[in-house]
This record gives C-alpha cells, structure tokens and sequence, in this order.
C-alpha cells in the first residue's frame, strides 16, 4: 500500500500538456486548410509542440518510481508484477479502447456517407492495425504510418515500458549520485542517436511521400509509430532520475521556489520558440517537474486551484478523445460536394476562434469520457481483480 503524500503540484502540468498537445493538432488541420495559429516564420512553438508527449514520458518514470518502487525494490513477485499490471491495464487500456472503437465508428460513417477521407487520417487504417491496436503493438515498428486514433501511440509504447518498468527499479536502486548521472548522460546520449541514427530510418507509405521532408529538424526526436518505444524508453528513464534525485532533496534550496519555476517555463517557450535542438529543449522537463514536486507557497496555489486540477483530472481523456473528434471535423469540412458548405477561408482570428471552440467542447466531452469512463471502469477492473477499493492518486498522463 503507497502511504506517500499526493503530489498535487503535478496534476495541472499533465492537463497543460495535454491541451497544448490538442493545440498543436488543431494547427496542423487548420494547416491543411490554408488557416494556421502562428506563421512559422514567426516563432516555432507551435510546431515542437509535439515534445509535450516527451515530457509526459518524464512524467510516468517519475510518478511510477513515486508509486510503486517500494514494491519491487528487493524483488519483482509474481503477486506484486500482477497487482501493478491490473492497475496499468485499468488506467490506461479502458479508454484506449474507447478511443479506438470511437475512430473505427467515426471512420466507417464517412465511408458510408461516401466521403473522401484523407490518407494522413487512414492510410494504415485495416483489420491488421486494429488488432495491434487491440494489444497495443501498434507503436511497436510494425506499421509505416499511424493508426487509427493517432496520438494513442504513446500509449502504446508507455504500456510495455510498464511491464520494463518493475525490474528496472531495483538497479536503480543499488546506483549512488554518479551512477545515476551517468544513466542520466546515456538517455541523453540515447536522445542524439534518435535524432541522428533513427530519424533517416523512419519510413513512409508512398501515399504520404511529401513527408519526406529535407528540412527535418536536426536531431529531432519525433519519432512515434515507428522507434517510438526508444523515445519513451529515454524519458521514462530520466524520469526515474528525477525520482531519485526528488526522494534525496537534490537541489530543493533552489528549485522549490515559483520563481524558478516560472523561469524554467519561460526558458522552455524560447527554445521552443527559437528552434533549439529537441535534445536541449526536453532537458527542461524534470526540472520544471522536480521544481513543482519540491513546491512552494505560491506555486502551490496557483498549481492547487480548482480549474488547474479538474484540467489535470481530464487529461487523459483531452489526449485521447480529441483526435477522433478532431479529424472528424476535418473529414467533414473536406468534403465540400457532401455537405454543401464551401471550405471556409481561416485567416488568423478565424482560425483560433475555431481553435477555440473545439478546445471548449473536448474540454466538455473529456469531462463526461472522465466521469463515465474512465472512472467507472477503472474502479471495476481495479475492484474485481486488482483488489483494491478505492483509487490510488496518480498523475501521470497514463498514469
């Protein structure tokens, strides 16, 4: 039983991440349609939105480590891998699998309505894909382009990081300040080789082929449904770091403060805004996440409001019910000849009132995905076989 205090701090940041990350995929729709939130000649931020799945990784090593490293610091049971395996599976596969049939269902309407679906929303779509999805190997190299509810891959690849995760905890337990700097410049290390070796590897169906861009961002790391599991590996290992490095006061002095808070914040918007090699970018995450653990007075405040933690609480749900709506919306406006509506011209205030909009009503059906999904679900799963009556507080996207 986990007797360690909820870290309340963290709950808002997994919500802020997951609307930036909706954010940054209404921007690439609107794209599509001659609209857009920011000119890319004007800032980059929009654009390396998508490192916000990065810093959930960072997030679910440490949260992991918070929760349940305790329980396999001597040994992995079989009684214990189990408990904590119903409980991954009740957190994250209930929702998944919502995610997916509500794709498939929204898919197979437009193809009965005879609409032209784009193949960026369904070229790797097939019964083949929907059983990896099923068992969640579908970010596993298996395929040459997303499938289905695309943003799942990182569920995909979260979920055999758990059952990794239990038998790396006691190693890291058995490493002191140097062995762990060390691991921390290896995942570092990894990061580069992602950028460098992996990116090029990274294939395409010929359907897509004008993805294959020459401006690639040097040492990128945005690798999802093929290599992705490397790009999680890293994060969740750092994220086991900070962990330890929380547990043993590492830099509290300094980093429990909102000040520094908000200017780690503020440093991680101007790489994002600058470009700065993604290598560089994420190493902002577990400071800004060790910085909101450690606290402080006024950072709690802002971090303990009611708005930010219900944000937090549906966080899972924004990330995973956002893009079946989302490419939705964008298959219907892109069939002009069905519906009768011209393709609206967005310029920039109507393309974020529109952005706007869809953020209110996915806010709106996460709410409802959270309360009569994921909730319920979990509690049944978790109280018929986990065995336990009530729900442990964690704060990991999938956590």
């Amino acid at each position: 039983m986990n007797t360690n205090k909820y870290l309340s701090n963290l709950t808002p940041l997994r919500g802020i991440a997951a609307l930036l990350t909706v954010i940054f995929h209404v921007e690439l729709v609107l794209y599509s349609f001659g609209g857009q939130l920011l000119p890319g000649e004007s800032s980059s931020i929009l654009g390396r939105m998508y490192l916000m799945v990065d810093f959930f990784f960072v997030l679910s090593g440490f949260i992991l480590c918070y929760v349940y490293a305790q329980n396999f610091a001597n040994s992995v049971t079989g009684d214990d891998f189990k408990k904590f395996t119903i409980a991954r599976f009740a957190r994250v596969y209930p929702l998944h699998l919502f995610s997916l049939l509500l794709t498939t269902l929204f898919l197979f309407l437009l193809s009965q309505w005879g609409a032209t679906v784009s193949p960026i929303i369904n070229t790797e779509n097939s019964a083949y894909s929907f059983v990896t999805n099923l068992f969640l190997l579908h970010s596993m190299n298996l395929h040459q382009w997303f499938t289905f509810t695309h943003a799942s891959w990182s569920i995909s690849t979260e979920w055999w990081m758990y059952m990794l995760f239990p038998f790396l905890v006691w190693p890291f337990m058995k490493l002191g300040k140097a062995g762990r700097l060390v691991v921390l410049v290896m995942c570092i290390a990894g990061y580069l080789m992602i950028g460098y070796l992996l990116i090029p590897l990274v294939t395409v169906p010929d359907s897509l082929s004008f993805f294959r861009s020459p401006e690639t961002p040097p040492f990128s790391l945005n690798v999802s449904y093929q290599f992705g599991f490397a790009r999680c590996f890293f994060g969740f290992v750092i994220g086991m770091v900070v962990y330890f490095g929380y547990k043993e006061d590492w830099g509290k002095k300094i980093f429990s403060s909102g000040t520094v808070f908000s200017i780690l914040v503020i440093g991680l918007a101007i790489c994002m805004h600058l470009a700065v090699l993604d290598v560089i970018t994420v190493l902002f995450f577990p400071l800004i996440l060790l910085s909101a653990a450690y606290g402080s007075k006024n950072l709690n405040t802002v971090l303990g409001s009611k708005p930010l933690q219900k944000l937090g609480d549906w966080s899972f749900s924004i990330y995973l019910i956002h893009q079946p709506f989302l490419y939705q919306g964008a298959a219907v406006m892109g069939n002009p000849e069905k519906t009768g509506i011209p393709l609206p011209k967005l310029a920039l205030f109507s393309s974020w009132l529109t952005c706007l909009v869809f953020v209110v009503f996915i806010l709106f059906i996460s709410y409802l995905s959270y309360r009569f999904i994921e909730l319920p679900t979990r509690n049944y799963i978790n109280g018929k076989w986990g065995k336990r009556k009530k729900l442990e507080p964690l704060v990991g996207i999938a956590s």
